[in-house]
């Protein structure tokens, strides 16, 4: 049944790139205008009133501080209505010289990132597409509450190791497999609040693997030791929400790179060998991990876990996916960009699913 899938899946991947050749010499055409949009076909019963995701023009609202771990590029704000916490993230930054950077595609990809997180069921931060004074960016509501200390996953290793008297390697190379599973299994006690156990989905180290088959299936390189926490309130621990997912779906490469991936008949440019290079900031020994490896090696811990949430990954279709993409507002995310994002999702999702029988047998 899922190769059925599989193979209708990639059949109208291809007719959408079709429809690309044909307009590759026009640049403006393939940066998308109204009348190449993709839109779901009528009477569909998925279709929303709504055709894009809504832009949230936070202008008129005050700055209540800079955020501390980032730049003058991210804010948090009150909602003068709603009195709610949201942190603010333009795409639009300064790099340390103090010139202009435009973070392409960050809004994009952290919105559609957050509706296919919805969709499998796995915790995560809400974002919103947002525009500030002009600014692209995303919006962000605050998922901490009175009481709550966040401990972020540089601060969990360096206690770990310090409890068992090693040296941290500098940098990322400190966020090796085995000391992410000892924290998953011995200090967060709690998965992240809300969570409603399944049959074999029930504690934070559980929840966390969903969190690696999901940086798999998005291409998510920036899963690094800030971007994983632990919540801390009382007496209590819990596992953090799935959050900063902006560095995913090939966001960062250019219309044409796109465009050229998407049409190439070199396998080497397409997009399942690029997708296979996608690496993590997990580290077994020195070597660093693919994002795809590091879900399986962390996975294998739990393989019932691991399992189940290979079944949820299973479920989700390729018009599902398609409709969540296509709802991006078209002067965010054109044609190009949007075939290339499913292809990559639709890439993912096959070289993870062939795994799924690991699981099967042998079961912890």
């Amino acid at each position: 049944m899922y190769k059925k899938n599989t193979k209708q899946r990639i059949r109208s991947i291809k007719i959408q790139k079709r429809a690309l050749r044909k307009n590759r010499l026009k640049k403006d055409v393939i940066l998308s205008s109204k009348k190449h949009l993709l839109k779901p076909k009528t009477g569909l019963k998925n279709v929303m009133t709504n055709l894009y995701y809504p832009i949230i023009d936070i202008s008129d609202q005050d700055i209540d501080d800079f955020e501390q771990m980032g730049t003058k590029s991210k804010f948090w704000y009150t909602d003068s209505k709603t009195k709610d916490e949201y942190l603010f993230k333009s795409t639009h930054t300064e790099d340390r010289h103090g010139a202009p950077v435009e973070r392409k595609g960050e809004d994009w990809a952290e919105k559609i990132a957050c509706e296919l997180a919805e969709t499998l069921g796995i915790p995560h931060a809400h974002y919103d597409l947002a525009n500030y004074k002009g600014q692209r960016g995303i919006r962000s509501r605050k998922f901490t509450i009175a009481g709550d200390n966040m401990f972020f996953g540089n601060q969990l290793i360096e206690h770990v190791a310090n409890r068992i008297n090693v040296p941290v390697e500098a940098g990322q190379r400190s966020q090796k497999v085995d000391r992410v599973a000892a924290i998953l299994a011995r200090l967060i006690q709690n998965p992240p609040k809300n969570w409603k156990p399944t049959e074999n989905i029930k504690t934070a180290f559980d929840v966390y693997i969903g969190y690696l088959l999901f940086d798999a299936l998005i291409s998510n390189q920036d899963r690094h030791n800030e971007n994983w926490a632990m919540i801390l309130n009382g007496t209590q621990s819990y596992l953090a929400p799935s959050f900063d997912h902006a560095a995913s779906l090939g966001r960062n490469e250019s219309v044409e790179t796109m465009y050229e991936r998407l049409s190439s008949k070199d396998e080497g440019r397409q997009i399942p060998n690029y997708v296979s290079r996608c690496k993590s900031y997990f580290y077994y020994g020195s070597k660093r991990l693919k994002t795809l490896e590091a879900f399986l090696m962390i996975g294998y811990f739990r393989k019932k876990a691991t399992k189940e949430w290979l079944e949820r990954l299973e479920t989700l279709e390729f018009m599902t996916i398609s409709l969540i993409v296509d709802k991006v507002p078209e002067e965010l995310m054109g044609l190009t960009e949007k075939t290339f994002c499913k292809s990559i999702l639709i890439a993912n999702q096959a070289r993870i699913l062939q795994y799924k029988e690991m699981f099967d047998e042998q079961k912890k």
